[in-house]
């Protein structure tokens, strides 16, 4: 937040010496600045605040913009990795261990993600906050927004002196009105303090603007958006939680058989916060998007949309519910009307127009038009002809004379190595992606012998101890709990390779079955020898490709089923 904003925004155009020590102190701590003096007076565990309902957890890291009445919302930059505007970051929302009768909602699908604004547009005190590097951005509120920030957007002349209820997120309000609240708290901010928002550099006209997130948007932030790398935001059904912690730290939620059943939602910000710096994106209340849910077959969303898409879970959810790739439909309406849940709620995010002026829409044409007319992969422009050589062989033959045609010849020549070249990068591409699949199946047969391995010590371990006594007895006792929790430990390896194996699959199956056939040709090739290492791989491959032609047909990899099919094919 700018000085200028501190000073007429949030103090008015007043003197700051009329202003009494703890209207400075609120001022300053709804900005995230408080002073040594007020951060000494913490407030107790369980009193209500203008703090606590706004932002309790200060970061170094926030973004906070004033709202009505004093309070403040507290924001997280997510950057999205890109080359340019017209470049996105790939990505495959849903969850990893999506099977059986979930598998249509949650199995994960292929999309792009990018983000509105270049660190240029940001307020320059945003800037020093926005991760380096080549990014497009967009933030995301930190916290789901709180019955107090309700009020002071959505009822004029409500009192703003907070109760313990005022501390926790809103819900049991529709999607429609969640919409209106982004409308009306924007209108005041540019009302009331525009440099609050992000403005478009040269563009006098276009700004941010709040809204819900888009399911793209919310996902990528609730696993830890760029905080996290890339195989991470596939790989964890959850995020990346800190070493010996459960998602019992991060989130409100139901674990039936323990005392972990929480009865109603808890204050903002009670938990620990993702590796973004958001909390309560699992569990406490859902939260809306901005898309209709469609279901997931194929790799790809279905075509018919209908209701909006709830992510998170709740505080009535169970742990599979709160994980981040879950989806969920919610209806806009029941019979009675616009739908709500006491266990709904909402935070936005600030993002913009994809189309402002100020230059952009210039460097888009320029980078279409370097990029080919925005083709991909080995697309090209087509002649009369078909392809491109075609159209050249009948320009050939067509030729004036034998200096136009020697030079068409050599442009044909050109291409086709150009073109021979890029199918080898693609051929390239698709046997390091095999390799890599193969590489894990091998990973999950070793797991496989090292549960068989703890199996049989555990056996063998409980034979002794039925006839053991005394200092023996402990210490075989002591034992089993050793090879238990290994077997444990090894289990839960094993399903997380399962499930990058199952993403890799998806990924290969992306590819141009010319590209993953040659691939496959090479390493047969490649794994001909006839010592132990070449023939299990050769039997690994012969495992991936089977799993290539179920994928490639719109089959269900299941956990189950890729253990069976490495279980039938070990003796071969």
């Amino acid at each position: 937040m700018s000085s200028k904003l501190f000073r007429q925004g949030v103090l008015g155009h007043g003197s700051v010496g009329t202003l009494s020590a703890a209207m400075l102190a609120a001022a300053l701590l709804c900005q995230g600045l408080a002073p040594a003096d007020a951060k000494a007076a913490l407030p107790k565990k369980n009193e209500a605040t203008v703090e606590a309902a706004c932002n309790p957890k200060p970061e170094s890291g926030d973004v906070v913009l004033p709202m009505p009445g004093g309070l403040s919302m507290a924001f997280r930059i997510a950057a999205v990795p890109t080359e340019g505007f017209l470049w996105d970051l790939s990505l495959h929302p849903g969850s990893p261990t999506a099977e059986n009768e979930r598998a249509f909602y949650d199995r994960p699908w292929k999309t792009s993600l990018s983000a509105p604004f270049s660190r240029e547009d940001l307020p320059k005190a945003w800037q020093g906050l926005a991760p380096q590097g080549r990014n497009f951005y967009y933030l995301v509120a930190k916290y789901e927004v709180s019955r107090l920030q309700w009020k002071a957007v959505m009822e004029q002349g409500a009192s703003l002196q907070p109760t313990a209820e005022d501390l926790k997120p809103m819900a049991g309000i529709t999607w429609y009105e969640a919409l209106d609240f982004t409308r009306r708290y924007t209108e005041w901010l540019l009302a009331n303090h525009p440099e609050a928002l992000p403005r478009y550099r040269g563009d006098a006209r276009n700004t941010g603007f709040l809204r819900l997130p888009t399911e793209v948007e919310w996902e990528y932030a609730a696993r830890g958006a760029h905080a996290v790398g890339t195989q991470e935001l596939r790989r964890e059904p959850f995020f990346v939680m800190k070493e010996g912690s459960s998602p019992r730290d991060y989130a409100v939620y139901q674990v039936p058989g323990t005392s972990h059943r929480a009865e109603d939602t808890v204050r903002i910000g009670s938990l620990a916060p993702n590796p973004l710096g958001l909390y309560d994106t699992a569990g406490n209340v859902a939260e809306m998007t901005m898309d209709s849910f469609r279901f997931s077959v194929g790799g790809k969303l279905h075509g018919s949309a209908g209701g909006f898409v709830r992510k998170g879970g709740s505080f009535l959810s169970g742990e599979e519910e709160i994980m981040p790739g879950r989806r969920e439909e919610a209806a806009f309406f029941m019979k009675d009307g616009p739908m709500k849940a006491r266990d709904l709620g909402f935070r936005p995010v600030i993002s913009g127009i994809n189309t402002p002026g100020g230059g952009r829409m210039d460097a888009v044409e320029k980078e279409y038009a370097k990029d080919g007319g925005g083709s991909a992969g080995d697309s090209q422009a087509q002649g009369p002809a078909g392809t491109p050589l075609e159209e050249l062989d009948r320009l050939i033959a067509q030729a004036e004379n034998e200096g136009i045609r020697t030079n068409l010849q050599s442009l044909r020549a050109s291409i086709e190595a150009g073109n021979v070249a890029q199918e080898r990068e693609k051929v390239a591409e698709a046997v390091a992606q095999l390799q890599s699949c193969v590489s894990t199946m091998e990973s999950i047969r070793n797991y496989q012998f090292r549960i068989h391995v703890f199996r049989v010590q555990g056996d063998q371990t409980r034979d002794k101890l039925a006839t053991a006594g005394g200092e023996k007895k402990a210490y075989l006792q002591k034992i089993l709990a050793s090879i238990e929790d290994g077997s444990k430990r090894t289990k839960a390896a094993i399903e997380k390779t399962i499930d990058l194996y199952k993403s890799s699959m998806d990924d290969v199956a992306e590819l141009k079955d010319r590209h993953v056939k040659a691939a496959l040709t090479s390493l047969r090739n490649a794994y001909k020898g006839n010592d132990a290492f070449n023939r299990r791989m050769a039997v690994n491959l012969g495992v991936v490709e089977a799993h290539y032609v179920k994928v490639l047909r719109r089959g269900r990899l299941t956990r189950d089923g890729i253990l069976q099919d490495i279980q039938q094919s070990q003796g071969k």
